[in-house]
């Protein structure tokens, strides 16, 4: 059995991601940890291992990997974990669905990853 290092609570947060490959993607955020999140995975198909930015609710870019994919569902782990401040203010407010506002939509590049293809 495998165990978290941080435990993840349900929420549900708006976020937008992109890999080296693509075009910025918003998804809602469905699980929470200062080390990771969960989210649906959309009309995209992400595989195991893949290195995206994410921004949650807002925040970011955050890099990323891709350590899960299930039933339509990813689980990624942040590179630098999100700090316990960060996360409570996540935790404590109702954040507002930032797609209709307009979230931030500049990611950095993604130069250091090779992209990955399958045939």
């Amino acid at each position: 059995m495998r165990t978290r290092k941080n435990q993840r609570r349900s929420i549900t947060l708006p976020g937008r991601y992109m890999t080296s490959l693509g075009t910025p993607e918003d998804v809602v955020l469905t699980d929470l940890s200062v080390g990771g999140c969960r989210f649906a995975m959309g009309s995209r198909k992400l595989t195991l291992g893949t290195p995206l930015q994410i921004y949650v609710a807002g925040s970011g870019p955050h890099r990323a990997v891709i350590k899960w994919v299930d039933k339509g569902e990813v689980g990624v782990t942040f590179s630098t974990p999100l700090s316990e401040s960060e996360f409570e203010t996540f935790q404590g407010s109702h954040v507002p669905d930032l797609a209709a506002q307009g979230m931030p939509g500049d990611f950095e590049p993604l130069t250091d990853t090779r992209p990955q293809r399958f045939c």
